[in-house]
């Protein structure tokens, strides 16, 4: 037997595996996009909405470690708290369940009618939910052809006595009394964890565990606890997420690391309660119940595909409902376990969100929304020291205007990576919709230099001639406009655009009204004409701010 050619043969097999979990998971991410929009809006409201949507989400997507990675950014970039991250992780690791459901079966006959239409479809479809759904059909193909093509060579391998010695070395049987070795299980859970760090894929090494039973090579016994390393080593791709985020999106990853440890954990244990069942067999709880949940012998290695899909299923659905309870608990460790002095810093523009076009465009509006707060917050502080009711520095003044000019390129630059990715129509559009809004925030920011700019002249005798009283009054206008913009583009509320951009227009009869009140008061000519010149520019200043907010009002409901 050609050694060097069964291994590429086998290797191949997986590598094709691997790609077509990757093409499912790419198009269902394509045709789930606006549904993982309104599922990050699900899952804030409680811990089992969080564990519902951690589920759904992973259903979806065919990728605990997308979903893990996802709610990582989610974290970082101050979408979700700890909690709700906590029980999205939860989620995820039922979801994760269904991939393994799927391998389990024996669906090889369907693997290249599957490729052939997969392809026939993505050289015809043109819509990219259209190519979304072929993307899937060829990457479910692959999948299963991989799946094939591995099981069917090892095979082969089951009668080479080097593997058959291999494996052996931490064969898992119980013993005649129905206690398994602990040496071999924890051997079994180590080969299971490395595996997984490696592949960056627990639905990778659980297909090649079943593919390893299916030929043979390892028995029920020795496939669970390899099943319980798969879980421990899915945990990596999340802590490797984790690296350079903030505190909490560190906790994130180590929750989802104690998840998985505290469970598995908890599992082994059990193996010390051994029962018989009407066959005689003397096995763990855990083992008993598996069999008793899937068709055929699974001690005499009847389905032992199905048996380790299940046990898949059964121990991830099980630690979920015991540890749910605990999820604040774990938060505290998680807390405890990384401290920190800073808790507050959040990076909006999360890059792990990329991959999710929806998602990252969603990071976007937030983003926008806080740029749009900021800018109207340093006009505010301008207004008020031109009113003579506050004392800033123009350092201070000149520095968050830096700032919010940084910001806007920040989100220049993000939308330009979004945009290298594959796009909906509707995402496409959103994309220049979001970068005139950022502009126009950043407009917002100058105007509050300007206007800071006016301060020495106009504070003198501003309340001595009634002006102070009209320029807080369509200052208290604009205000109001820049807390309803703000609101409709951070939480999507009900406000129009065409509503709000009609209250520019109030704004500026206002702002008409008021330098016409100027211009005719007498007791701003000759001596105080360069006061009235400066008031008549912070009114200016005013009503432009107003035009920018109206037109960030405008194009909002394009992507809220």
């Amino acid at each position: 037997m050609d050694f060097f050619k069964l291994s590429i043969t086998v290797l191949g097999g997986l590598s094709i595996f691997i790609y077509g979990m990757g093409l499912m998971s790419e198009g269902l991410t394509q045709i789930a996009g606006s549904r993982l929009k309104a599922a990050l809006g699900f899952m804030t409201r409680n811990r089992v909405a969080a564990i519902l949507a951690g589920t759904g989400i992973t259903a979806l997507i065919q990728s605990s470690s997308a979903t893990t990675v996802m709610t990582v950014g989610f974290v970082n970039a101050g979408l979700l708290s700890l909690e709700q991250a906590i029980g999205v992780i939860f989620g995820a690791n039922v979801g994760t369940t269904i991939t393994g459901q799927l391998v389990s079966f024996k669906l090889s006959d369907i693997a290249l009618p599957a490729v052939t239409l997969g392809v026939i479809g993505l050289m015809v479809a043109k819509r990219q939910s259209a190519r979304g759904v072929w993307r899937t059909v060829l990457g479910f193909g692959f999948l299963f052809f991989g799946m094939t093509l591995m099981g069917h060579e090892l095979k082969a391998v089951a009668k080479l006595p080097e593997f058959v010695r291999f494996f052996s070395t931490f064969d898992c049987t119980p013993t005649a009394s129905g206690f398994l070795p602990i040496g071999s299980v924890l051997g079994a859970i180590a080969v299971g964890t490395l595996c997984t760090m490696l592949v960056q894929s627990s639905s990778a090494t659980i297909g090649i565990t079943i593919a390893l039973a299916e030929a043979g090579l390892i028995n029920i016994w020795t496939a669970v606890p390899i099943v319980l390393g798969d879980n421990i080593g899915t945990t990596i791709t999340a802590a490797f997420a984790a690296i350079g985020t903030n505190v909490n999106a560190k906790r994130t990853a180590l929750a989802h690391a104690l998840f998985n440890l505290v469970g598995t954990t908890i599992l082994v244990t059990t193996f010390v309660f051994v029962f018989s069942n009407d066959a005689g067999v003397r096995a763990p709880a855990f083992f008993h119940l598996v069999d008793g949940c899937t068709a055929g012998n699974g001690f005499a290695g009847a389905n032992p595909g199905r048996h380790i899909a299940m046990a898949h299923t059964l121990f991830n659905v099980t630690n979920v409902i015991l540890l749910a309870f605990f999820i604040p608990l774990l938060a505290r460790a998680c807390r405890f376990f990384i401290r920190s002095k800073d808790e507050s810093r959040v990076n909006t523009l999360e890059p792990h969100l990329l991959a999710t076009p929806a998602l990252a465009l969603e990071a976007v509006r937030m983003a926008l929304g806080d740029m749009t707060r900021r800018s109207w917050t340093v006009a505010s502080v301008a207004l008020q020291s031109c009113l003579g009711k506050a004392d800033v520095s123009a350092e201070s003044i000149e520095n968050a205007e830096r700032e919010i000019d940084e910001l806007r390129g920040q989100i220049r630059s993000y939308l330009i990576e979004v945009s290298q990715r594959k796009l909906s129509a509707r995402e496409a559009e959103m994309i220049p919709e979001l970068l005139h809004c950022a502009n126009d925030a950043e407009r917002i920011s100058d105007l509050a230099l300007k206007v800071y700019r006016k301060t020495d002249r106009v504070k003198g005798d501003f309340a001595d001639a009634g002006i102070a009283q009209q320029v807080s009054r369509v200052a208290a206008e604009v205000r109001r406009f820049a807390h309803v913009t703000v609101e409709t583009i951070r939480r999507g509320t009900t406000a129009s655009g065409a509503d709000l951009k009609s209250v520019e227009g109030e704004i500026r009869a206002s702002t008409r009204e008021a330098k016409a009140a100027i211009w005719s008061d007498p007791r701003l000519r000759g001596a105080h004409a360069k006061e009235a010149l400066a008031v008549l520019s912070v009114f200016n200043c005013l009503r432009d701010i107003a035009r920018h907010l109206g037109n960030i009002a405008v194009r909002a409901p394009a992507f809220t």
